[in-house]
């Protein structure tokens, strides 16, 4: 079974978020959000995956660290 955190729909586009509580205490803030999305990205692909058997709408997909204030959209392959 699989848990999606959040979809928001935006001018037609459906935004698959996945919230991860991580914080960050190094100074290369940019390089660990992507170490992070390469990290989740796999898992962020299944979502999407499935999510789209149930729309015809595009789907994008995104990371949300709320510790952080940083959304960060993962491109999918």
């Amino acid at each position: 079974s699989i848990v999606i955190d959040r979809v928001r729909i935006d001018d037609g586009t459906h935004w698959i978020i996945d919230y991860k509580t991580s914080t960050h205490e190094g100074g290369d803030l940019e390089g660990f959000l992507e170490q992070e999305a390469d990290r989740y990205r796999p898992q962020l692909e299944k979502y999407a995956a499935l999510y789209r058997n149930c729309t015809d709408a595009p789907v994008r997909t995104a990371l949300y660290f709320p510790l952080l204030r940083r959304f960060c959209e993962v491109i999918l392959d």
